[in-house]
């Protein structure tokens, strides 16, 4: 009896883990999905045009700026956005959903902060292990342009 209930336990977690993520659209902008490496862009449903059309900063990831400071930087950060475009497209294509999980306003007001999984992989562990963010909890962003001597 005790293998049927720990199966059973199992077999919720996974639910339990994603009871507070959504499949929100994503929508296309200037013909990409993505800003950035860590700004994607949706539809939130159940909302008026004008004002549905959002875009979700990516939780607990740093990724470099578009509009950076230096050269390498707008290098790198062209990689992520690449990067996450590629992702986001292979989703699409298979069908797979693209998950917005713990979703809260963001601080800055205009867009939601959600990390986000693409079936059972994080986003910024992709992004993470390719070196192309950082670890972001709120603190001041490092730089990403290469130190002078």
């Amino acid at each position: 009896m005790l293998p049927v209930v720990a199966l059973f336990v199992l077999m919720l977690f996974p639910v339990f883990a994603r009871a507070d993520c959504y499949s929100w659209p994503l929508r296309e902008q200037r013909g990409a999905y993505a800003y950035d490496g860590d700004t994607i862009y949706i539809t939130m449903p159940g909302l008026p045009a004008p004002i549905s059309k959002m875009s979700v900063r990516v939780a607990g990831i740093d990724t470099p700026e578009i509009r950076g400071h230096c050269d390498a930087e707008k290098q790198l950060a062209i990689k992520a956005r690449d990067r996450v475009l590629a992702v986001l497209a292979g989703a699409v294509a298979s069908g797979q959903p693209v998950l917005f999980c713990r979703p809260e306003w963001g601080r800055y007001g205009g867009r939601v902060v959600a990390y986000v999984a693409i079936g059972d992989i994080w986003l910024q562990d992709i992004l993470f292990a390719e070196g192309l963010g950082r670890i972001y909890q709120g603190q001041k962003r490092g730089t990403w342009c290469p130190q002078q001597p």
